[in-house]
C-alpha cells in the first residue's frame, strides 16, 4: 500500500494542472517500512510506502529522444524525460529531510491514469517491485481528476495497481 499526505497529492495535482497540457513530472519523497511477518500466518506483508513531499521537476522531452527503436517523436503532451541530474537534487533535498526518492509520478493530459506502454518501457530502468512507486495524475482542461499507485512487476513486464491512500499530512 502507498500513503500519500493530502498536501503532497494536493502538489501533484497542481503542477499537472500549471502544465497542462503537456505531462508534467517529478519524483517522490517519502519512507519506505520493511516487510514484516505476520504472526497469524508467518507470510510476509507488503512494503508499506509513505510519501510525505514530491519534488516537481523540469518535463525535459525532446524529439529526438527515443525509448525503442519504433518510438516515433511526438510532444511533451504524451511523453516526459527526467534528467538525471534533477534525480540527484531531488535525491539531496530528500536526504536534507531525512527522506529517501520512493518513486515518480507524472500526468496523464486528457487520458486515464493507467500506464502506458511507453511508460512501462522507459519505467524499465529502474527495476520492478514495491521499492519504487509509480503515480499518474489524470488532468483534463478544468481539473485534475484521478491520482493513481502503480508498481512495476515481473522483471518490467508489467505494471500492477496497489491501494494509494490520502493522509493527512502529518504536524512539523
Amino acid at each position: 500500500m502507498i500513503q500519500i499526505s493530502d498536501t503532497a497529492a494536493q502538489a501533484i495535482a497542481d503542477h499537472a494542472r500549471r502544465t497542462y497540457p503537456d505531462e508534467c513530472v517529478g519524483l517522490l519523497l517519502g519512507t519506505l517500512s520493511p516487510p514484516t511477518a505476520d504472526a497469524t500466518n508467518g507470510l510476509e506483508t507488503g512494503v508499506s510506502m509513505q510519501i510525505r513531499a514530491v519534488y516537481p521537476v523540469e518535463n525535459r522531452w525532446e524529439g529526438q529522444i527515443t525509448l525503442a527503436d519504433s518510438d516515433d517523436p511526438t510532444s511533451r503532451r504524451d511523453r516526459f524525460y527526467l534528467d538525471p541530474r534533477d534525480y540527484l537534487r531531488a535525491d539531496r533535498a530528500a536526504s536534507q529531510q531525512g527522506l529517501d526518492v520512493i518513486g515518480c509520478y507524472h500526468s496523464h493530459p486528457d487520458s486515464p491514469a493507467t500506464p502506458s506502454e511507453r511508460d512501462r518501457v522507459g519505467a524499465q530502468g529502474v527495476g520492478s517491485g514495491t521499492q519504487f512507486a509509480f503515480l499518474i495524475q489524470s488532468v483534463y482542461a478544468t481539473a485534475a481528476a484521478d491520482l493513481r499507485g502503480w508498481f512495476l512487476r515481473d522483471n518490467g513486464a508489467r505494471f500492477a495497481e496497489t491501494a494509494l491512500a490520502v493522509t493527512p499530512t502529518p504536524d512539523a
